[in-house]
């Protein structure tokens, strides 16, 4: 347990809430406690699949200049046990996604090992440090590329120190053969893994997009967006010579329902209010809630006289069903249809708004035209 929750259990001063907020480094993406866990699944599959094949590259190099048994060991572990080492130590780790991003630099430095152990055999070292590099790359960009080579100058370091190094590049035929798979597969494999991930991250950028779009409660287009389709309707108007009716809608006695029988249940009203909407107007018309109990509806490409019909409907089918999900509420809509002189999206929306209060103050439970 840290010194800080201790100091909290035993004492019984208060402590300032700014106090126990995280700092901008404990708060840093890459230092969340658990991120990482899909990050770290990723690596090892590459891991398990780069090493194995890796590890005949190495093989051939030691095959055409012969080395100490010992280094046939090291080379079995790194190419076969060392990958589900990593992973666990990755996944035990309370930031997995740091926690691998050390492996890797412990990667590079092995390779930079390998390098000298091949007496700087020029084909396997030049595939090694290669696929090292894209792999850095791929999971942390120029930063870990760089502590990457880093690391690499390092185990080259340590195996100048360690190794007997006596410079032989020139590659044999069968140390050639033996770094094609390599050459060939491993980048196969990288880039399906890349693709899989811009896959997903596209994915969730357009599940991100129709969020920010929504309202959270009703699922309708909320204000910001349906404001910017609503003055894409305006310029199309008027490019396209077409009518369509602005129809702002407010739920009558919405404030009585909230304060009788509570917010659930006034949500519930919103809710269903929503759905009868999208059940009664067309599929093409753009429908959002406008604010609180008040919502709106472009109504694409519609004559004034459909649009007064359609919205006629629309009120009396809700006095139909204020016994049945909406609590006894009835709705209050103004139509607004488009003109050739309008010069602002605000304009059309004050026009309909206008036109909404005037059913307001008229009684409610009424469609007002603005003409």
């Amino acid at each position: 347990m840290s010194s800080r929750h201790a100091h909290c259990r035993q004492s019984s001063t208060a402590v300032p809430l700014h106090s126990l907020r995280p700092t901008l480094n404990d708060a840093a993406p890459n230092a969340l406690p658990g991120k990482g866990v899909r990050f770290v699944k990723r690596i090892y599959r590459l891991r398990l699949i780069g090493l194995s094949i890796g590890f005949f590259c190495v093989a051939a190099a030691f095959l055409q200049h012969p080395v100490d048994r010992f280094l046939w060991v090291l080379l079995v572990l790194h190419g076969y046990i060392w990958p589900h080492i990593a992973y666990l130590m990755a996944r035990k780790n309370c930031v997995p996604y740091r926690a691998e991003h050390r492996n890797l630099i412990i990667d590079s430095l092995f390779g930079g090992f390998w390098i000298i152990a091949m007496q700087g055999n020029l084909v396997p070292c030049a595939v090694i440090l290669a696929m090292l590099s894209m792999d850095n790359i791929a999971a942390g960009g120029s930063k870990l590329f760089i502590r990457g080579l880093l690391g690499s100058l390092s185990g080259t370091l340590l195996g100048l120190l360690l190794l007997d190094f006596q410079l032989q590049p020139a590659s044999d035929l069968n140390t050639i053969l033996a770094c094609l798979p390599m050459i060939v597969l491993y980048p196969l494999v990288l880039g399906k893994s890349t693709y899989d991930m811009s896959q997903k991250l596209a994915e969730r950028s357009r599940q991100f997009e129709i969020v920010s779009q929504q309202d959270g409660l009703t699922g309708l287009f909320n204000r910001r967006h349906w404001e910017t389709l609503l003055v894409d309707e305006l310029k199309n108007c008027r490019a396209q010579k077409y009518m369509s009716c602005l129809l702002l809608l407010d739920i009558d006695h919405f404030k009585h329902v909230n304060d009788t029988y509570g917010h659930l249940v006034g949500d519930d009203v919103l809710k269903n209010f929503s759905a009868l909407l999208q059940r009664h107007l067309r599929p093409g018309d753009l429908i959002g809630r406008y604010g609180g109990e008040e919502f709106v509806a472009i109504l694409h490409d519609i004559e004034l006289g459909a649009a007064v019909k359609l919205a006629q409907e629309l009120v009396e089918q809700v006095r139909a069903c204020r016994a049945h999900g909406l609590w006894g509420c009835t709705i209050s809509a103004g139509l607004a249809p488009y003109q050739p002189q309008t010069q602002t999206h605000y304009t059309w929306l004050q026009r309909a708004d206008h036109a909404m209060y005037r059913a307001k103050n008229g009684g409610r439970d009424c469609l007002v035209v603005d003409d």
